[in-house]
């Protein structure tokens, strides 16, 4: 039997807190078992700094992304996938200890293929018939626009922004031909768990929520027209019923009432009497029927309790191993990390300060690769806009050069140099000409929440 890779993607109905409401199951819903909620995940992907929901996340990623345009009202914020298999394929991976693998290359395939940073969601959910992985992506791209050749073409000119910008845009990332290679490369990533690529071009197609939900009000009602459907006929049964007892019994006083009458009427007397002998002997018949029935029901009603005692103990066992999983996994991923930073520590000691650096440089506005670069100690021009926290703007610069170089005082940090001067001197020195070319005195800038070193 074949088991596909399951990778929907789509943008989410009614908003980001909607969406939170169902992932972070701050609202139960139907379909959803409250006593394995315990069973679902939520420390898969680490939240930002204060952030306590995904909506949260969301809003904090699209701060601190650097975007180059205002994020419209009406623009989509955040896409939403869903990563799966079917409920036998997910059960098998349970009891074979290969669930926690295809959840974690899951999970790292995600963000790979659309950043770490934008993946600032994944909740895994155990309480509902199969088992499956939400993920929460941030739509930051930072491709050329595809109405910028079309913007070149005309005559009005449009004031341009630099390439390779961050940009919020959920078009280019969802786009069908995007989706199906996505199917493609996620169904490769997990294609040791024996897991294979839809079939291209199926007409199936995905249920969500919400549909799922109104198909189950639609067969409620459905069923709730049955029922009352079946209570009137039920009520008219039991009213032909009436009816015919009602019958019997007014044959049978007229059947005594006419014993004692002349020969006149002993044709009809004996009419009368055949057809009650009928309907007595298809009573007898109801009768025993029933009665043969009453024995299978009461077997039925006491198997009926048996499984469903086994089915409670099953499911208390399951829970019970589970924990017990979760809990040793967990203990050997601290000292795992434990370790991992000693050893970082020990042999590698330029790592902390040179982490710093790659991050202070992305978000003051460098590209992934000038980073690269830059952390390998290169000598690097580039112009364009650089951020300062500590000004709370953005700097235009037509031609700079910038270096990471070690500090004189401690051989295991670093101080990174634009145009030969620390790049915070350098930021106060261009806020200061920029000050000055305005005719204004330069104040004293305040502390902002920026980067510090």
């Amino acid at each position: 039997m074949k088991h596909y890779a399951v990778f929907n993607m789509r943008k989410p109905k009614g908003g980001i807190n909607s969406l939170g409401l169902h992932i972070e199951r701050r609202h139960h819903p139907d379909n959803a078992r409250a006593e394995l909620s315990h069973l679902n995940r939520y420390d898969i992907v680490k939240l930002p700094p204060g952030c306590k929901t995904i909506a949260e996340a969301v809003e904090y990623r699209i701060a601190h992304a650097g975007l180059a345009r205002k994020v419209g009202k009406n623009q989509v914020r955040c896409l939403t996938a869903v990563m799966s298999s079917d409920h036998d394929k997910m059960e098998e991976l349970i009891k074979e200890g290969k669930f926690e693998g295809w959840l974690n290359d899951s999970a790292r395939w995600a963000q790979d293929k659309f950043g770490r940073e934008n993946v600032v969601g994944a909740v895994l959910h155990m309480d509902e018939t199969t088992p499956h992985l939400h993920i929460v992506i941030v739509p930051i791209v930072t491709t050329e626009r595809e109405r910028a050749a079309r913007e070149a073409k005309v005559k009005k000119r449009y004031r341009t922004k630099p390439k390779g910008t961050a940009r919020l845009c959920a078009n280019e990332i969802a786009t069908p031909e995007n989706l199906t290679l996505c199917q493609d490369e996620y169904a490769q990533a997990v294609k040791k768990y024996g897991l294979e690529r839809g079939e291209r071009g199926s007409l199936a197609r995905h249920v969500d929520q919400q549909e799922y939900y109104r198909n189950l009000q639609r067969n409620k009602r459905e069923l709730e027209s049955e029922v009352a459907e079946l209570t009137t006929e039920k009520k008219k049964v039991s009213r032909e019923k009436k009816s015919l007892e009602a019958s019997k019994d007014k044959i049978q006083q007229e059947t005594n009432l006419l014993i004692g009458k002349n020969e006149i009427y002993k044709s009809a007397n004996d009419r009368l009497s055949k057809e009650n002998e009928t309907l007595v002997e298809e009573n007898n018949m109801l009768v025993t029927a029933n009665n043969s029935l009453v024995p299978k029901v009461t077997e039925l009603v006491e198997q009926h309790d048996e499984l469903e005692q086994s089915n409670a103990k099953l499911a208390d066992d399951i829970a019970r191993l589970e924990m017990q999983k979760m809990r040793k996994v967990q203990t050997a991923q601290d000292a795992d990390l434990a370790k991992y930073k000693a050893d970082i520590e020990r042999y590698l000691p330029d790592v902390s300060d040179l982490l710093f650096w790659g991050r202070y440089c992305t978000s003051i506005g460098f590209p992934d690769s000038y980073v690269h670069r830059i952390l390998s100690f290169e000598k690097i021009g580039f112009k364009g806009q650089l951020y300062s926290h500590e000004h709370q703007q953005s700097f235009r610069t037509e031609g700079s050069w910038a270096k990471l170089e070690r500090s004189a005082d401690n051989k295991h940090t670093f101080e990174l140099k634009i145009d030969g001067v620390s790049v915070f001197q350098w930021f106060k020195d261009m806020a200061r000409k920029l000050l000055e070319k305005m005719g204004f005195r330069q104040p004293q800038p305040r502390q902002g929440k920026g980067l510090h070193h």
